[in-house]
């Protein structure tokens, strides 16, 4: 499971030089709910916990804090310790970097738009991390909403409503099971991978060129094979779409895979099935096999 890539570098004479980058990998959630609910025994995540601090550079997911923070934010006041253990599983390396909201990853991993962002405050890495610590340090969402110390800034106070964010990041899933429903009734048809990619760079505010399209599409190759496998799905009339709503966060996921050196664990079956055919697919590692690995 160390696979290590080798990527050209330019060498001090101009000339094209290999060498061996170290791998980078990210948990999908159903990874940290099963080792905080210990689904997975304490003792192997030990195990498969130093392994990935050892021979991978470890990342966290923009979806997958945003999926625990939708577990914290649903349940009740009384809970609020017990629903944030998934979180802290996630939080638990000692270094770690956090990614940004993936189709802004893909822009600048793909096209180098290195200032392209989503609008807030901070630096999106800044500010999952910033929501991460402060959700981890307080003591409910009273508190939270009433404002705790500032991580990092002396004498400052962050005030975070768990319920609006839920609310706002899960409108793009909304969206996403309309455009299915839609396709179910014949109003819509699926589009081809590169009409995807200028649909991103319009979101996104840049200018689709023909050329950054089809690079981006190429990039995005799981997410799009993942994706048109949904569609087809959506052709049978009596599929029952709301059961799908779910697998925007699975695509999302997936746009990380345009960085060749990433690599996403994970429980769900579904993402390695739905995406047979992929060139990325092989980076998508089931957790039982790579516990089994080691």
């Amino acid at each position: 499971m160390d696979r290590r890539s080798r990527v050209p570098l330019t060498g001090p004479n101009g000339g094209t030089e290999a060498i061996t980058a170290r791998p980078k990998l990210f948990l999908d959630t159903n990874v940290c709910i099963n080792a905080a609910n210990e689904v997975i025994s304490p003792r192997e995540w030990r195990k498969v916990r130093q392994h990935i601090g050892a021979h991978y550079t470890y990342q966290i997911s923009f979806v997958t804090v945003k999926e625990l923070l939708g577990k914290v934010s649903r349940g009740d006041e009384e809970h609020f310790c017990e629903n944030r253990k998934p979180l802290r599983v996630l939080c638990d390396f000692p270094r770690r970097e956090f990614l940004p909201y993936p189709p802004i990853f893909a822009l600048r991993t793909v096209l180098g738009l290195k200032t392209v962002a989503r609008r807030s405050a901070l630096p999106e890495e800044e500010l999952s991390e910033t929501v991460c610590k402060a959700v981890l340090d307080a003591s409910g969402k009273t508190e939270l909403m009433k404002g705790v110390p500032y991580p990092d800034r002396p004498g400052g106070r962050l005030k975070f409503n768990l319920d609006d964010f839920d609310s706002h990041e899960n409108r793009p899933q909304e969206k996403h099971l309309n455009l299915l429903q839609r396709m179910q009734k014949g109003s819509v048809e699926m589009s081809d991978r590169t009409e995807l990619a200028e649909f991103l760079l319009r979101d996104c505010g840049q200018v689709p060129e023909k050329d950054s399209c089809r690079r981006l599409g190429d990039a995005l190759d799981a997410a799009y094979v993942f994706t048109r496998n949904l569609c087809l799905l959506s052709n049978c009339k009596e599929a029952h779409l709301e059961k799908r709503a779910n697998d925007w966060g699975d695509i999302m996921q997936l746009y990380y895979l345009c960085d060749e050196t990433t690599h996403f664990l994970t429980f769900d079956r579904k993402c390695r099935n739905q995406t047979q055919g992929s060139t990325q697919r092989h980076r998508i590692l089931l957790y039982k096999d790579f516990a089994r690995s080691l």
